[in-house]
């Protein structure tokens, strides 16, 4: 047989290196070598800017929502809540500013705190997820009665500001008592403190809210508190130590409950378009046709007559 060989291929000899640990090793550097990133990672990156969306999207929906609260009206009330129900209040904090704004308001118009109670009485029930604890939720109402209180329980300068804004927080959760937002051992609390203050400011506001709850407050359930408050009343009356402004605004009060709480002034609240209409109406009836009217020009003047002196 024909034997075939191939070449063999020659080997180079291995070289061996010797090298401490201690020796510096210089790497070839490439021109495209990885190097890592500055930059901060993708994620942080993608928060960022899910936490600026959100925030342009809280600022459109408190726009729209002031804008709500400038138009309330009892005429519009129904067309606004309309509104308000397409607003997305599904933030603790955004729950928490549109309270702010609903109340800032309520206190600063006492005579319009009546809609505005009325409107938190559309938003009660509202519940979103909690911040500080997940597995719970934020109530409207509960946050609005912690604002409330808040006001309330408030070191108050002697000032006017200090003293409307005061006045017009007690009203206002009069008007949420009156839409049973607010329990009665609450109401019968501040009731007690503003009495036990003593003095003239504390007794205002009393006089205040008394005038808005009182009839309600007044029941046979609860009788023996506010005959408690008014005995205190009267005393302080007795006594003359408040100023005689104090003395006569609360004596108002009780002639208020011995009149059954039939006020002598009805106050009138917002009223309607319509309301306005029927009561031009009615008084233009009473002043008889617009045709028989005396013009200005038919009105004789006499001259005045002249004193004489004897």
């Amino acid at each position: 047989y024909r034997q075939t060989s191939k070449p063999m291929q020659r080997m180079e000899p291995r070289r061996i290196i010797n090298m401490s640990v201690n020796d510096h090793v210089q790497l070839n550097k490439a021109e495209n070598a990885w190097k890592p990133s500055t930059n901060k990672p993708v994620w942080s990156s993608q928060l960022k800017k899910q936490e600026e969306r959100d925030s342009e999207q809280t600022k459109d929906l408190l726009k729209k929502f002031r804008s709500i609260l400038n138009k309330l009206t009892p005429e519009k009330f129904e067309k606004l809540m309309t509104q308000v129900k397409m607003l997305t209040i599904d933030t603790e904090e955004r729950l928490k500013d549109v309270i702010d704004l609903t109340f800032e308001k309520a206190i600063s118009e006492p005579a319009f705190s009546e809609i505005y109670a009325k409107m938190c009485s559309f938003l009660n029930g509202l519940k979103v997820q909690s911040k500080e604890n997940p597995e719970c939720q934020a109530d409207f109402r509960k946050l609005l009665l912690n604002r409330c209180q808040k006001e309330f329980e408030k070191d108050k300068d002697i000032n006017e500001e200090e003293k409307q804004r005061s006045v017009g927080n007690i009203k206002f959760v009069g008007e949420l008592f009156k839409l049973q937002m607010i329990r009665e051992v609450v109401m019968h609390d501040c009731i007690m403190k503003l009495l036990k203050n003593h003095d003239d400011q504390s007794l205002e506001v009393l006089c205040k809210l008394l005038s808005t709850i009182g009839k309600d407050l007044d029941v046979k359930k609860e009788k023996h508190r506010v005959d408690q408050c008014f005995q205190q009343m009267e005393k302080i009356v007795k006594e003359r130590k408040t100023s005689s402004r104090i003395r006569f605004m609360m004596q108002d009060v009780l002639d208020l409950r011995t009149n059954n709480w039939v006020p002598r002034r009805v106050i009138q609240g917002p009223k309607t378009i319509d309301q306005i209409r029927e009561q031009a109406k009615m008084e233009e009836q009473m002043e008889g046709p617009h045709h028989l009217r005396p013009r200005p020009s038919d009105i004789v003047k006499y001259p005045a007559a002249h004193s004489t002196t004897y």
